[in-house]
């Protein structure tokens, strides 16, 4: 499809519907974890996965920085029909991103029992942890690969192929979860085989892409290698808050259930934050779809199209958030059956954890649309700030007062109050933007 021309709805949901496939399955990974493990090793096995999610998490940190980086300076030269700019910046975001997931593998495989004392564990669950966790230290960079070639390919103007890849992945995840878990008894050790599987599998499929003749991601020598080194970090850079604020979050919501709780809470903690990780892979979804399609019309002053995709995009995150935050509330004993082995004691604390939990879906996927948005039209630092703001200031700030008032049910409301205060300074900041910038919107 012609992304300057193409009427814009059927462009949009063209990205779409494959982006929300992907984000659904990609997170299923952990969400069939969760399930596999829950059941087959009780809440132990679920507060042990909650400790391990941090490290997907900067995983995705570091696909996010450089694949979004690279990708909507990607669109924006194939927006201005400028191929040699836009190999370039190609070239730059996959440099920058060999190089730093180099130097984080080796971090995290010199130091992975330190790293997981750090997120939250302890004696008794670490031999849990260490049994999941070492598969996936030792195979790390697939899990960020993915993530990055996504978002190149995706810009490239194929996002079914991204679909396939990450469907095909899921189902091998899947699948292995099942086999290994229960009719081989592998346990917890078991997923991660599974989930490391399916990863492979999904970065062999979006690899071949090289080799398909519509493929337009070629190297090329760097002319200005500081100046497009620096621009694609910086553009990336508040994407990849997103997963950064994840992983800050999680490492303190651990920690502070840990102090306020016990192991019973962070095993339902276990499976709030995985639905969030899920959640938060679809509004991803939803803002992925939009961003190719804004960046590449904004640089060609299509400024009516620009406006549109926006407002297709935030209906769609609006419903999405409706939707998710209505499953906590309507079925909280469900959602927690079906990824634990429950306990009466899970079953006591659980419903009001989790009914608490989703109503921060309701306003999570404006905040995440609009990161993506500004990136877009080129208001990075605005984007930046908005990230820095929900990721970590707001949120940290919330999380180390509230419990200290309230009790452990603080940690929970810190996360819904972050998301309420920022959809507020967001909404103002997106109708600043407006007035200041009408031709952004189309007059």
């Amino acid at each position: 499809m012609d992304i300057l021309n193409t009427k814009v709805k059927k462009l949009y949901n063209s990205y779409l519907f494959p982006s929300l496939i992907a984000g659904m399955v990609i997170s299923i990974y952990a969400f069939v974890d969760t399930i596999a493990v829950g059941q087959s090793e009780g809440p132990n096995g679920a507060a042990a996965l909650a400790i391990i999610n941090p490290l997907f998490s900067i995983s995705s940190l570091i696909g996010m920085l450089f694949g979004v980086g690279g990708s909507v300076l990607y669109a924006q030269a194939k927006g201005e029909k400028d191929d040699k700019k836009g190999r370039l910046y190609f070239t730059a975001s996959l440099w920058l991103f060999i190089g730093v997931m180099a130097i984080c593998w080796l971090f995290v495989i010199l130091f992975y029992r330190e790293i997981l004392y750090f997120f939250g564990g302890d004696e008794n669950l670490m031999p849990l942890i260490l049994e999941y966790g070492i598969w996936i230290v030792y195979s790390f960079p697939s899990f960020a690969l993915s993530i990055y070639l996504s978002s190149l390919i995706r810009a490239d103007g194929n996002p079914k192929l991204v679909m396939r890849a990450v469907v095909f992945g899921g189902l091998v995840n899947i699948f292995g979860d099942w086999f290994f878990v229960f009719p081989l008894k592998m346990g917890i050790e078991g997923a991660a085989i599974a989930t490391v599987l399916g990863s492979l599998v999904q970065v062999l499929i979006l690899i071949s892409y090289f080799f398909h003749k519509n493929c337009h991601l070629r190297l090329t020598k760097l002319l200005n290698p500081l100046k497009d080194l620096s621009k694609t970090t910086i553009i990336g850079f508040s994407a990849s808050i997103i997963e950064l604020a994840f992983i800050v979050l999680s490492i303190m919501l651990n920690k502070q259930v840990m102090l306020y709780g016990d192991a019973t809470t962070l095993a339902v903690f276990g499976v709030a934050c995985t639905c969030s990780m899920m959640f938060q892979k679809l509004f991803t979804g939803a803002s992925q779809a939009m961003q190719p399609i804004v960046a590449a019309n904004f640089s060609a002053s299509n400024q009516s199209r620009v406006k549109e995709t926006f407002k297709l995009s935030m209906q769609t995150v609006i419903i999405m958030g409706i939707i998710c935050t209505l499953l906590g509330i309507l079925f909280p004993e469900a959602i927690i059956k079906l990824f634990i082995d429950v306990t009466q004691d899970v079953l006591n604390v659980g419903p009001s954890i989790i009914r608490i939990y989703f109503l921060s879906f309701l306003f999570m996927g404006v905040n995440i649309l609009a990161t993506f948005y500004l990136q877009s039209i080129m208001f990075t630092r605005l984007s930046n700030i908005l990230a820095l703001l929900r990721g970590l200031f707001i949120s940290c700030l919330l999380l180390l007062i509230l419990p200290h008032f309230i009790g452990v049910s603080g940690v929970w409301w810190a996360v819904v109050l972050t998301e309420v205060i920022t959809v507020f300074i967001t909404v103002a900041v997106l109708f600043g933007v407006m007035r200041t910038r009408k031709t952004v919107y189309g007059g």
